[in-house]
């Protein structure tokens, strides 16, 4: 879903994002591994939830860490001029500074690589599918839209929520918002252009 109705999303139905996407389950050994709701090779889950928050009852407007061992969020920084920064962030594809929320992932390799060596990035890639798979199934249960990007401005992002680009950076979004039947129309028209191409 790329069209979004404006409304607010509550801050229940972030929460059960947050926990679908990155929830911990059960701790194993003593602190050695996380077990969550998503898939992760080795346990290692070497993601980081960061949210860029637009328009959720009970939330102040700005960047955002979700820190999953307590199902909390930290807030980072108020966010003025928030649409241009979401736009250039993703690209330029100005759908995703009309979303409630966007969901971005960092990747801090080292989790993965300790365990892994060279092969790290394999499961790491298939790992942030399993993450972003759970986005879009959460997303579906509660009615409201996702759309997942890779099309980032990685120097962009990562200073935006100031990690170091080389030990943990950006690596996929999702923006998130609610929808409404009524707009099929216009979802229809934003891929018109796939139909007129043919593909």
């Amino acid at each position: 879903s790329r069209v979004y109705s404006g409304e607010a999303m509550s801050l229940l139905q972030l929460s059960f994002l947050l926990w679908a996407t990155q929830g911990i389950k059960e701790i194993r050994g003593k602190s050695y591994a996380t077990l969550r709701t998503v898939a992760s090779g080795g346990a290692r889950h070497g993601f980081e939830t960061y949210l860029a928050i637009r328009n959720i009852e009970g939330l102040k407007p700005g960047l955002y860490h979700y820190l999953p061992m307590g199902h909390k969020l930290e807030f980072l920084n108020e966010f003025t001029g928030a649409d241009e920064k979401i736009k250039k962030s993703l690209c330029g594809q100005s759908f995703g500074a009309r979303a409630n929320v966007v969901f971005y992932w960092s990747f801090v390799a080292y989790r993965c690589e300790w365990r892994y060596g060279v092969c790290a990035h394999r499961p790491a890639l298939m790992d942030v599918g399993h993450v972003c798979q759970n986005l879009y199934l959460a997303c579906t249960a509660l009615g409201i839209g996702t759309c997942a990007i890779a099309a980032l401005d990685n120097n962009f992002c990562d200073k935006l929520f100031e990690l170091d680009g080389e030990e943990e950076f950006m690596i996929y979004a999702a923006p998130v918002g609610c929808i409404s039947q009524s707009d099929g129309g216009k979802e229809r028209a934003f891929y018109q252009f796939v139909e007129e191409q043919g593909l």
